[in-house]
């Protein structure tokens, strides 16, 4: 830039932020043992991350999208533990973060879909993910299981509650392979295919987007094939990277803020969790006061499982300047 343009930028002022797509935007998509893997809080395989642009040594890198939306949720889940620790500004906090992320998601959407053909073919009625394990953040599950308290009818949450034992009990301590052997649906979902809780259904519910209803179906028929062989996983397949890296940095976001308070963050099994929270009134309390009642329902300790820029448990929160 000149000196002439120079005093025109000085004059025009900073230039507006455009909105950029997060990391790997310009990457295909994985496979569906990567996708599903990835619903039960494994990490897929995926390509590595594109090489980043040359810097200028003038000036200091910008954050990311990704990197942003990390601290949003991360702020508004502090906020939130700051007001009161209970069910209900946790609900709030949650419900925030992920229409943040939803945000985010609708701005590259269409550039996303509209990268390759055909479109997505995810629709009301097509549950085929919906067969797989889900894991959760704690604030996930005590937001979802605080919507089945206060919008459920007392009949429809008895028949849920009835579902979540029956699943909960077939799947204890199975992996990936194991649950989908099963072949059954998830416990929130209705007969008619829908999810009973999709305003309030899990971040990685969310990132799982498919452009072929096929495929998705082949997984819950064939578990062995997608499961079983790791070369089936690593290979691109019809679900794109883009959701999956945005509910990264909101599911990180949540990790920060629960460490930052001093508050177990490991990932949990969405049906052991919600079931823990409905069996116990005041487990939700108890969690935000400090107490480990999550145990049972606990993943295998495995760095693997952990969002993008989720803090561990032998470094703690990453030393990035993130407001708190």
């Amino acid at each position: 830039m000149n000196r002439k343009d120079r005093r025109r930028q000085a004059k025009l002022g900073p230039a507006p932020s455009v909105p950029q797509p997060p990391v790997g935007a310009t990457r295909g998509g994985f496979g569906a043992g990567d996708a599903f893997a990835y619903l039960s809080g494994q990490r897929p395989a995926v390509a590595p991350p594109l090489p980043p642009a040359p810097s200028r040594a003038a000036a200091p890198a910008a954050p990311t999208p990704a990197t942003s939306l990390r601290v949003a949720v991360q702020n508004i889940t502090l906020d939130a533990l700051r007001a009161g620790r209970n069910a209900a500004t946790v609900g709030r906090a949650v419900a925030d973060a992920a229409r943040l992320a939803d945000r985010c998601w609708d701005e590259i959407r269409p550039a996303v879909e509209g990268r390759k053909q055909p479109g997505f073919a995810c629709a009301a009625g097509c549950a085929w993910c919906c067969h797989q394990q889900v894991a959760v953040e704690p604030v996930e599950a005590i937001a979802i299981a605080r919507h089945v308290d206060t919008t459920f009818t007392p009949a429809a949450r008895a028949a849920l509650k009835v579902r979540i034992d029956a699943l909960a009990e077939r799947s204890r301590g199975m992996g990936n392979l194991a649950w989908a052997q099963l072949r059954i649906p998830c416990a929130f979902l209705a007969d008619d295919g829908r999810c009973t809780i999709y305003s309030v259904r899990p971040l990685r519910c969310r990132a799982v987007y498919s452009r072929d209803a096929g495929h998705c179906r082949s997984t819950v028929e064939n578990p062995d094939l997608y499961f079983g062989r790791r070369a089936q996983r690593s290979g691109p397949g019809p679900y794109p990277v883009e959701p999956r890296e945005i509910v990264d940095a909101a599911l990180a976001g949540f990790a920060h803020a629960e460490d930052a308070f001093g508050l177990p963050w490991r990932t949990l099994t969405l049906i052991a969790a919600v079931r823990i929270l409905l069996e116990q009134p005041d487990a939700a309390e108890r969690y935000l006061a400090g107490e480990p009642v999550f145990a049972s329902a606990l993943l295998p300790e495995d760095e693997d499982s952990r969002p993008v820029g989720t803090p561990t448990a032998t470094t703690g929160l990453a030393k990035s300047g993130d407001s708190a």
